[in-house]
């Protein structure tokens, strides 16, 4: 290295030097950058320590359908491809070249991923609308939960703000973790969808039946609200010749009124 071509490098790594003296032009900005490359050994290895142990989620383009997929999540740590086990934090091979027998043997073998798995069936009663109770295998289903939660409240006249009772979060902890109780306004606009779910049904038995249906309609006024109803109710002969009752509308009628 001649004098000039040192001094530059020199000047290039000292802070104190003036920008006017480390060069012009772009003979400075190359000083500095081969002075800062040559220190570093490579521009590549300053950003990659930089970068050391940064974990980075991935957003894949494309979807995975190996079915312990969703016992991983797949992260770029430092410059290579891992998949990190939901449980247990690890990290394995996560390219997709790697194959995923490794994960899934890691999936067997990680015994506390069977608390956490809400798909294992286990033997319990199963409810039917009458009331009566049968043996059956069944799994942990979030929505059909939230649904059997809509269903009580309606069945029962039970307050909205139920789901806000610190008593009854503690009694569905203790029958199921994984459940996570709404509150109120989301088991509001639940109900509304469950509404819509059954008129669709109502509307497509009417449909197709053949026989003609008998409407009454009853009104009061409840006592506590001081507010009045009205129900309307079908009432018809299905073409299996079994009377049925259905409630086709209930409204809210202003109080007082005579019915």
């Amino acid at each position: 290295m001649d004098g000039a071509t040192e001094n530059c490098a020199l000047n290039a790594n000292d802070p104190t030097v003036p920008s006017n003296q480390n060069g012009n032009g772009n003979n400075n900005g190359n000083a500095t950058a081969t002075a800062t490359a040559t220190a570093n050994g490579s521009g590549n290895d300053a950003l990659n320590n930089g970068n050391e142990n940064v974990e980075i989620i991935l957003d894949e383009d494309r979807k995975l359908t190996s079915d312990v997929w969703p016992h991983f999540v797949r992260v770029k740590f430092n410059v290579e491809i891992k998949a990190k086990c939901k449980y247990c934090r690890k990290r394995l091979g996560g390219d997709t070249s790697n194959g995923t027998s490794h994960l899934r043997n890691h999936y067997k073998t990680f015994t506390q991923i069977k608390i956490h798995d809400g798909r294992q069936r286990v033997l319990g009663p199963d409810y039917k609308p009458t009331g009566k109770s049968l043996l059956s295998a069944t799994q942990f289903n979030s929505d059909m939960s939230r649904k059997e939660l809509c269903s009580m409240i309606m069945v029962h006249e039970y307050p909205l703000n139920i789901v806000e009772h610190l008593g009854f979060k503690r009694f569905c902890c203790s029958l199921q973790p994984q459940f996570t109780v709404p509150c109120r306004n989301t088991v509001k606009r639940d109900i509304f969808a469950l509404y819509g779910v059954e008129m669709a049904k109502l509307q497509k038995v009417l449909d197709g039946n053949i026989g003609r249906v008998a409407v009454t309609t009853d009104m009061w006024t409840a006592t506590n609200q001081k507010m009045g109803y009205m129900a309307v109710t079908g009432h018809f002969i299905d073409n299996s010749w079994k009377l049925k009752n259905m409630m086709l509308s209930f409204v809210y009628v202003p109080a007082p009124h005579t019915s």
